[in-house]
């Protein structure tokens, strides 16, 4: 994404819970790629004692335990950077730079899940003003659950995420649409509290913590049914303002 140097007062990030939520929202996801990591070196280890070892089949296994574990440093250099963080850079963040990105970083999910996505990306947005790193996990958050949502479709063709990006008056509007199952509306009011989670193997903090960092950035998170099916999530962030000198 680009960013100017120039910096303005960084301002803390609130919550005292902040750093343990993003420690097990990050752990979360870093189990992914160790999981396909161990997976692939077992089925090397399968094919070697054979007599005519597939050699294509070791080498591709060999790549994808490369590219796992490429993405398992990425998730742990994030983990470090997120950590560290005590307050959040107040800085020019291009808003749909930092969606291909999260794109690029997802795309073995998507590719797993079969999945689609549809980008509608605003030409020539205003660039938002914040921390790039803490804004890229929570749109990794919001495609993630999108993910997860779309993969309980059998059907394929409805396992599709769209991504929209707008100028919303002095703000950059993002939203995640899905075409899963939708939010109970018993559920609406509590999606963002901690520890809330529907599935069995949530801990109910990725949503929680996406709503802590937008609030630390001025703007608005929140989430609605659409009218035929799934789920669309928003957040709004404010435009950068340059200085006048």
């Amino acid at each position: 994404m680009k960013m100017n140097k120039q910096r303005s007062q960084p301002s803390e990030l609130p919550g005292v819970t902040m750093t343990s939520e993003l420690f097990y929202t990050l752990a979360h996801e870093l189990k992914q790629p160790l999981t396909a990591i161990l997976s692939n070196a077992q089925a090397a280890l399968h094919f070697l004692p054979q007599d005519n070892p597939a050699l294509d089949e070791v080498r591709d296994i060999l790549k994808d335990i490369i590219n796992e574990n490429k993405r398992a440093s990425e998730v742990i250099n994030r983990l470090h950077l997120l950590l560290g963080k005590k307050e959040i850079q107040h800085l020019p963040v291009d808003i749909n730079e930092l969606v291909q990105e999260v794109l690029a970083l997802i795309n073995g999910d998507l590719a797993n899940g079969q999945i689609i996505v549809n980008t509608s990306l605003t030409l020539n947005l205003p660039a938002v003003i914040g921390d790039g790193v803490l804004l890229q996990q929570v749109l990794l958050n919001l495609l993630l659950n999108g993910c997860n949502a779309s993969v309980e479709n059998d059907c394929l063709e409805d396992r599709q995420l769209h991504i929209h990006t707008q100028q919303n008056g002095d703000s950059v509007q993002v939203s995640v649409t899905d075409q899963g199952q939708g939010i109970a509306l018993n559920n609406m009011d509590y999606i963002f509290e901690p520890f809330f989670t529907t599935r069995s193997q949530g801990m109910g903090l990725g949503l929680a913590v996406c709503r802590t960092i937008i609030n630390a950035h001025n703007g608005q998170l929140w989430a609605t049914n659409n009218a035929d099916c799934g789920a669309s999530f928003y957040f709004t962030l404010p435009t950068y303002q340059r200085e006048s000198t």
